[in-house]
């Protein structure tokens, strides 16, 4: 289905016409720089989820919750004034990065990419892969219990390697997510509906209540919560399989908040 046109939102109508910095958000990142913007913020905010709006409840900057597309991203551009943009994305939400570098050098818009530091482990059982067919084709799996915690839009992929493995599923408390996991194969016993980042304690609990042996995550960074996984796999001998993050060619990129809200704050 078509994502409606920003200017048939509703909310749109009342965000005034004077934003000119477009935070692209959805993170944690995004909802501590937008609070750094101060009372009077010259910005508009998107996020794809009504949950993630909630992120910006202490913050006057608007925020709109649609998914913008070639097809309504100009008319987005142009209502709104942006003057620039600020991509405070998650990691690995490449496509609406794409867009906004796509968008930048259309209409000639400073970009600046905020990305979140990767981790870094020396534990010999956490292991790094391109993407989760790489992963699923070349690990050295026999008949293990996996815990898959990349979101329910990969999920077909378990498809073509199901008889191999007992497979278990964490995702988003949603009806797309939960209807996914259920036409994959999954069963209501092997599933888990819980909002990110899970604490360590119950993190611990669903592992162990499960008998996991392996776990395939996104390396999202601390946020998202890999810090804790990296810590349970070597505390409990699981194996961790990590899904790098999208290559992307950054206009401009920083990894310091503080450059970020420079950038933002600028006239």
């Amino acid at each position: 289905m078509a994502s409606p046109s920003p200017k048939a939102d509703p909310e749109s109508e009342s965000i005034p016409q004077t934003v000119t910095l477009w935070l692209i958000g959805g993170t944690q990142e995004s909802a501590q720089l937008a609070t750094a913007l101060g009372e009077h913020p010259n910005c508009v905010i998107t996020v794809t989820t009504a949950r993630a709006k909630q992120l910006y409840a202490h913050t006057p900057c608007p925020v709109l919750v649609t998914r913008l597309t070639l097809e309504n991203i100009g008319a987005f551009i142009q209502h709104y004034h942006i003057s620039k943009i600020l991509d405070v994305s998650h990691p690995h939400a490449a496509a609406i990065s794409q867009l906004a570098i796509q968008c930048s050098q259309q209409y000639d818009l400073p970009y600046l990419r905020y990305e979140r530091p990767a981790l870094v482990t020396n534990d010999s059982g956490c292991y790094t892969w391109a993407n989760l067919t790489e992963l699923l084709t070349q690990a050295k799996f026999h008949q293990e219990r996996i815990l898959v915690t990349l979101g329910y839009r990969q999920l077909p992929i378990l498809k073509n390697f199901w008889e191999e493995h007992t497979w278990f599923v964490r995702i988003i408390p949603d009806q797309i997510a939960l209807a996914t996991a259920l036409e994959t194969g999954f069963l209501p016993q092997q599933i888990i509906a819980l909002w990110p980042p899970v604490g360590r304690d119950l993190e611990r609990a669903i592992w162990q209540h499960w008998g996991i042996t392996q776990v395939i995550a996104k390396a999202s960074g601390r946020p998202g919560g890999e810090d804790v996984k990296q810590q349970l796999a070597q505390e409990l001998g699981v194996g961790l399989h990590l899904i790098q993050r999208p290559a992307m060619n950054y206009p401009q990129v920083t990894a310091d908040l503080q450059v970020a809200l420079a950038f933002a704050q600028q006239a």
